[in-house]
């Protein structure tokens, strides 16, 4: 994907016509996308290149013949916060919260979802779980999650506003493989926003008029194609 068709990373937001939905995950096996409403604490973007040594006789160092490259992989941590994340649990995204759910719960359970295939009964098809994250204007990546999804609870316990307790922080990790093979004059250009799908970003801004727009007013169960 050319660096022109990315949609306007690394420019003032302030002279942007249209603000992004800048940190989330698109599930595509689900058509489903989730808003992130922090920065995670932590991230690790690993790139792997491998040689195949060989030492000759009479030689002091060996000769290194290339291998492969990558596969790159980004590992993410976030916090979060319960009672810091009430005024979302309506507002944030498509994602339907459901009455004894709170936004940290639906987060939870569409991470989780991530690591899981989707069954189509009727095409006897698996569709294998894909992912795209976003946060802000550093990371992007499109691949599989590699591993496992984590889910930490953290003390203390909290009643929320349906009288059920449940603990106030919660850490998810996981680490995302990406899948799709660039070479280095791509990877030069566009960094860690190679692969970056423009047609997606562009049902992700929050405008009025917009896709999303309806979407940050509070609608539910309103699919990104």
């Amino acid at each position: 994907m050319a660096l022109s068709s990315v949609p306007l990373i690394g420019q003032n937001k302030e002279n942007r016509p249209l603000l992004m939905i800048e940190n989330y995950v698109y599930l595509h096996h689900l058509d489903e996308f989730i808003i992130i409403p922090t920065y995670p604490e932590h991230i690790t973007d690993t790139s792997i290149v491998n040689f195949t040594p060989n030492t000759p006789l009479a030689r002091s160092a060996p000769i290194y013949s290339y291998s492969s490259s990558g596969p790159r992989s980004v590992g993410f941590s976030f916090k979060l916060h319960r009672e810091l994340m009430k005024q979302v649990n309506y507002k944030k995204s498509n994602a339907k919260v459901t009455i004894t759910d709170d936004y940290v719960d639906t987060l939870i359970k569409y991470l989780q979802a991530a690591a899981y295939p989707k069954y189509g009964d009727a095409e006897k098809l698996v569709d294998p779980p894909l992912v795209s994250v976003r946060i802000g204007d550093d990371i992007y990546i499109k691949g599989i999650i590699n591993g496992s999804v984590q889910t930490d609870y953290d003390l203390p316990i909290i009643t929320d506003e349906n009288g059920n307790d449940k603990y106030a922080m919660v850490t998810i990790g996981f680490t995302v493989n990406e899948v799709d093979p660039y070479d280095a004059d791509t990877v030069a250009m566009a960094g860690s926003f190679r692969g970056l799908n423009a047609s997606l970003e562009r049902n992700l801004w929050k405008a009025s008029n917009s896709l999303s727009g309806n979407l940050i007013d509070g609608g539910v169960n309103t699919r990104v194609r």
